[in-house]
């Protein structure tokens, strides 16, 4: 049985500053970017041209639809995991049903329940949006669950490792009063026709994606903000 020991939620304001959007976080006089907006902004060239290639082997028509099937796919699933985890009734679509399948045996794992879909934040100048903190094999862990029409590698994923990082140091701030402490980090990779991808990270893992991260962040606000 899955027990919930929620932590405060907190919710931010999306806001149009400067021809961007940010985040203003109540109570703070400041505007943040999201954790996805700056590793995008900040991808490497690499990393773009091996979409664009992959954008002309499909066609960019095609590109563009399965792009948008697979968004619709992961946002319609991240709301079946929240209600699972909020003790709340599902409601599985067809379409999405093999993904469902994929990650509940990862969901059956979860012996406690402490924040679900919350808004972080970090003095360092970022907002992040964690799918979950959870108590996962007796530690403190957290959360981020994907959709992908094939299985990942490792190393084709490490922005997803970098988000978790940022997250991770983003909710240790905001609940630094409950001495919140995690210790552990999981991508969850929901596929169509098999069980689901489980990447962990140790607290040195992402104490190194982190650095990562700051340097990124750094690029970011000093190239993208202006």
């Amino acid at each position: 049985m899955v027990l919930n020991l929620t932590l405060p939620r907190y919710q931010v304001k999306r806001v149009r500053r400067n021809r961007t959007y940010l985040y203003e976080i109540e109570g703070e006089d400041c505007c943040y970017p999201g954790v996805t907006k700056i590793l995008s902004a900040t991808k490497p060239a690499e990393a773009r041209q091996a979409l664009w290639r992959w954008q002309q082997s499909v066609g960019v028509e095609a590109a563009r639809q399965i792009t948008n099937k697979a968004s619709s796919a992961g946002t319609r699933l991240h709301k079946q995991i929240a209600a699972h985890l909020n003790g709340e009734a599902v409601d599985i679509p067809a379409d999405i049903s093999g993904y469902w399948d994929s990650i509940l045996p990862v969901l059956d794992q979860v012996e406690a329940v402490l924040l679900v879909e919350g808004s972080v934040w970090h003095a360092d100048g970022f907002v992040g949006f964690p799918d979950a903190l959870i108590i996962y094999d007796d530690q403190v862990c957290l959360c981020d669950w994907k959709t992908a029409r094939k299985p990942k590698q490792r190393d084709w994923i490490e922005d997803y490792f970098l988000q978790i990082a940022a997250y991770r140091v983003a909710a240790q701030q905001v609940y630094a009063e409950l001495g919140l402490v995690v210790n552990r980090g999981l991508v969850a990779i929901a596929l169509d026709d098999q069980p689901a991808q489980r990447f962990e990270l140790s607290e040195p893992e992402m104490e190194d994606y982190w650095h990562q991260f700051q340097q990124r962040l750094t690029q970011y606000h000093s190239h993208w903000n202006r």
